[in-house]
């Protein structure tokens, strides 16, 4: 019974997804080729790499805003890890409330009925996925220290000279 219940929640959620990606129109020779060549970016227009982006845009940050998902890691108990960091005065980066209008985003969550403890860094004005990671620990408080640790170690790289980013990863 509870096999056909899934075969048939599955077949339902991928419909939708089937149905999208079969074309609605069929396409002529000279819409083809219009495609093609809109398709070509511009020759002499340097294009900027990925990771020039996501430095760029956490470079540009002033304000983070947390958030937790979970009541096994507040954002207070984050807030605390991350300013008993070494280098977090350095970055210039200030936590600001949950309703304001911050540059940065930290999403924090525990899987259900593990000890897995993740975190995702996105630009709040484009939704980019600038930086993701986990901690395994028991609870939120034992977690906050080395994800704390990981966030200022990303932004340290960032924003930070690159000497005194290596030292502040005890590389």
């Amino acid at each position: 019974m509870n096999r056909a219940i899934i075969q048939a929640l599955l077949i339902i959620s991928l419909c939708p997804l089937l149905l999208a990606q079969q074309p609605t129109q069929s396409a002529s020779p000279a819409t083809t080729a219009k495609l093609v060549s809109a398709e070509q970016p511009p020759v002499n227009v340097p294009q900027a790499s990925p990771v020039t982006d996501h430095n760029q845009i956490l470079k540009n940050a002033r304000t983070i805003c947390i958030r937790s998902e979970t009541a096994f890691l507040t954002v207070s108990t984050l807030e605390r890890a991350l300013m008993k960091q070494k280098n977090w005065d350095r970055l210039g980066v200030n936590i600001v409330g949950e309703t304001c209008k911050a540059d940065l985003e930290i999403d924090v969550d525990r899987l259900i009925f593990t000890h897995i403890h993740t975190y995702v860094l996105t630009d709040k004005k484009t939704g980019i996925v600038l930086a993701s990671g986990r901690v395994t620990a028991f609870d939120g408080i034992v977690a906050s220290g080395p994800m704390a640790e990981q966030i200022v170690k990303i932004l340290s790289a960032a924003r930070l000279p690159a000497q005194a980013a290596g030292a502040a990863s005890g590389l």
